[in-house]
């Protein structure tokens, strides 16, 4: 398959390299050809490439994260950029750093430090909203099977779920009843867990409820009886989970739950143990 992503990034850092380089020339040029007088030549030419890469970087943030306190901070970056390369220039040097060091030290630290703390927040807001969404379940807001590696080491009761004659919902019902079933199960496994541990939609029908040990029956009879009022049916299996060893409970959860399916259906009671 094609690739999509990086061609697309690629593209975007090539415009944008590209659209600003005006950037740099209008800065350079007319200072070389009038031979304008200034502090270093090399922390201009510095100043300058600085300002121009912060501009790119605002470019291509823009498309990637729409945060407004990120584009705050990388707008108070670029004129603080702006505002260094100005003030390289003797004249300005002159008329503005020498006589008003306290507001200089504003506009060149200050806002700088302003703009790296507001970019900081912003990217971490940012990124929180891509954790959550890459480790939760967009249709049963259950947690992914990529959060397990995110919960606390302890000793857990593992519940391994699947909902009876999923298959044949959707092959009669649709899938949109289906879907419908599914978001139900899932946040009622949400709200059942609660406070006593974690939801986990690990395929299409199948569900793992992690709770603490003292906690799981009281948890299993309480989910039961909300799915009774609900009238969905599912089939469980549960096993114990030492030092969050999650492949080896869910390996075992999984066989008592055939187990369960095998028997559910026959004349023989068939319950487990917690």
């Amino acid at each position: 398959m094609r690739a999509l992503f990086n061609n697309q990034i690629t593209h975007e850092l090539s415009r944008s390299a590209l659209k600003f380089s005006v950037v740099p020339i209008l800065a350079l040029a007319p200072v070389f050809a009038l031979q304008i007088e200034l502090e270093s030549v090399y922390d201009y030419i510095l100043e300058v490439t600085r300002l121009y890469f912060v501009i790119i970087l605002a470019s291509l943030t823009e498309r990637i994260a729409d945060s407004k306190i990120i584009r705050l901070g990388l707008a108070l970056a670029i004129f603080n950029g702006t505002y260094d390369a100005i003030t390289e220039i003797m004249y300005f040097e002159r008329i503005v750093s020498n006589r008003y060091p306290f507001a200089d030290a504003l506009l060149d630290e200050a806002i700088l430090i302003i703009a790296y703390g507001c970019i900081i927040i912003g990217l971490y807001n940012h990124l929180s909203q891509i954790n959550t969404l890459s480790l939760t379940d967009n249709l049963t807001q259950c947690y992914t099977r990529s959060a397990l590696k995110l919960i606390p080491k302890n000793s857990y009761q593992l519940f391994y779920l699947d909902l009876d004659k999923f298959k044949q919902i959707n092959d009669v019902q649709g899938h949109n009843i289906g879907d419908r079933v599914l978001t139900i199960f899932g946040r009622r496994l949400i709200r059942c867990c609660d406070d006593l541990g974690y939801a986990f939609r690990v395929g299409g029908d199948e569900f793992i409820a992690i709770v603490d040990l003292e906690k799981a029956e009281s948890f299993i009879n309480t989910f039961t009886q909300a799915c009774k009022i609900e009238n969905i049916q599912f089939s469980y299996g549960t096993a114990l989970c030492e030092d969050n060893n999650f492949d080896k409970a869910i390996r075992d959860a999984d066989e008592n739950l055939y187990e369960m399916k095998k028997f559910k259906d026959s004349q023989y009671p068939y319950n487990f143990q917690v």
